[in-house]
C-alpha cells in the first residue's frame, strides 16, 4: 500500500513536470523551426495529421518477408516458456521445418518477436477503433475525448495480457541502442493512431502536446500495471482514470501547477530507478 501510495504521488508530479517542460520545448521548437521530429512521428508531421501505424512499416510480398513473419508467429507460442528468446526462434524454426540460417534475418534476436507481437497488438485496436467509429449513426454524438483516451488506452493493456508475465523483459530489450528506435517509433504511432482516432484534428503546437501527454498517460500506466496484483487490474484502471483526469487540469492550470512542482526533477529519477527495479526482478 505504502509503495502505491509513492507510486501515485510520483505519478501526478512528474506527470506534471514532464507535461510543462514538453510543452514550453516545443512552443520553442514550432516558433523557431519548420522542421518535424522525423524519427519519430508521421512525416509531415501535424501537417499530415495521421499516418497510420500499420502503414509506417513496409510490408514487402517477398518470400523473405514472408518467412519471417511466419518464424515470429510461430515463436510466439514458445514465449511463455523461452522468453522473448533467440531459443523460440531456433524452436519455431525447427517447427516450420526450414533452414536454421533464416536466424540471420532477426538482427535484434528474440526482441524482433516482441517488436513484432508489439506491432500486432497496435494494428489490432487500429481495427477495432475503426470499426467502432463505422459503426456510430451519424446522429449520435461521438463519446467525449477523455473517455475515448481511456478505454483505448485500457483497451491496449488489456491486449498485452496473455503475455503479461513476460512483458517486463520485452520492455527491457526494447532499452537496448538497437532496439530503441524501432520500438519508440511503434509506440509514438501507437499514440498517433489513438488521437486519430479520438478525432484531433489540431494544426499547431497542440498537435505535439496531446500526444506528449497520452504517452505520458500510457507509460506510467503501463509501469503501474507490471506492480498491481488487484483483482482484474482494478488499480491500475482507477490509476488511468486519474491520469487523465490530471491532462484536463494541466488542460487549465498549466502555469499554476508548473510553479508548484518545481522540485519534481529527483522525483523523475526515482520513478525511472523503480522501472530499472522491477524490470531487474521480472528477468
Amino acid at each position: 500500500l505504502l509503495y502505491t501510495i509513492k507510486f501515485e504521488l510520483m505519478a501526478t508530479v512528474s506527470f506534471t513536470r514532464l507535461i510543462c517542460d514538453k510543452s514550453r520545448f516545443l512552443s520553442t521548437f514550432f516558433n523557431k523551426s519548420q522542421r518535424t521530429f522525423s524519427s519519430v512521428i508521421p512525416r509531415n508531421g501535424p501537417a499530415n495529421l495521421h499516418c497510420c501505424s500499420r502503414f509506417v512499416q513496409t510490408h514487402s510480398s517477398e518470400k523473405g518477408e514472408d518467412t519471417k513473419f511466419d518464424i515470429l508467429e510461430a515463436s510466439l507460442k514458445h514465449v511463455k516458456n523461452h522468453g522473448w528468446s533467440e531459443t523460440s526462434l531456433k524452436l519455431a524454426i525447427d517447427e516450420l521445418n526450414i533452414s536454421e540460417a533464416c536466424l540471420s534475418m532477426f538482427k535484434n534476436g528474440g526482441a524482433d518477436i516482441f517488436l513484432h507481437y508489439n506491432q500486432s497488438l497496435t494494428d489490432e485496436l487500429d481495427d477495432m477503433m475503426a470499426q467502432q467509429q463505422d459503426d456510430r449513426q451519424p446522429d449520435v454524438d461521438p463519446p467525449p475525448i477523455s473517455h475515448f483516451l481511456k478505454d483505448a488506452i485500457k483497451t491496449r493493456l488489456e491486449l498485452q495480457l496473455p503475455f503479461y508475465d513476460h512483458w517486463p523483459e520485452g520492455i527491457s530489450l526494447c532499452l537496448s541502442p538497437s532496439v530503441a528506435p524501432q520500438a519508440t517509433k511503434q509506440f509514438v504511432h501507437l499514440i498517433d493512431d489513438i488521437w486519430f482516432y479520438a478525432g484531433d484534428k489540431s494544426v499547431d503546437i497542440n498537435w505535439y502536446t496531446r500526444r506528449a501527454a497520452v504517452a505520458a498517460v500510457y507509460g506510467l500506466t503501463e509501469l503501474f500495471m507490471l506492480q498491481d496484483d488487484s483483482p482484474n487490474y482494478v488499480d491500475t484502471w482507477d490509476f488511468l482514470e486519474r491520469r487523465i483526469q490530471d491532462i484536463e487540469n494541466i488542460g487549465e492550470n498549466k502555469l499554476e501547477l508548473e510553479k508548484q512542482f518545481n522540485y519534481t526533477n529527483d522525483i523523475v529519477k526515482a520513478a525511472f530507478i523503480i522501472a530499472r527495479n522491477m524490470l531487474s526482478m521480472n528477468k
